[in-house]
């Protein structure tokens, strides 16, 4: 994964379409092959706190991440997914 900024911008390029979200899944499941869930989600979080806090990510690059993840999840992780953002929202 590049950073989280380009992922949640459809990896870069301003087609925002399946394909990026498929790309952005591919490459999160290759390099976290065999980690938890929970090492996978810090993952993204780190890379989402890193790119707040050098400029590289808007609140709005975040959204448009969330709006593409959340579809695939339950309520429980989609519950989980609106509360981190709050929180990568203040930073």
């Amino acid at each position: 994964m590049q950073d989280f900024n380009s992922f949640a911008n459809g990896g870069g390029s301003n087609n925002k379409n399946t394909d990026n979200l498929s790309e952005m899944i591919s490459a999160l499941a290759g390099k976290y092959n065999g980690a938890s869930e929970a090492e996978l989600m810090r993952a993204i979080v780190k890379e989402a706190e890193k790119g707040k806090r050098n400029g590289t990510l808007s609140n709005a690059d975040i959204d448009r991440f969330a709006a593409m993840l959340s579809p695939m999840l339950d309520d429980k992780k989609r519950a989980y997914l609106k509360k981190i953002v709050a929180e990568l929202k203040k930073i």
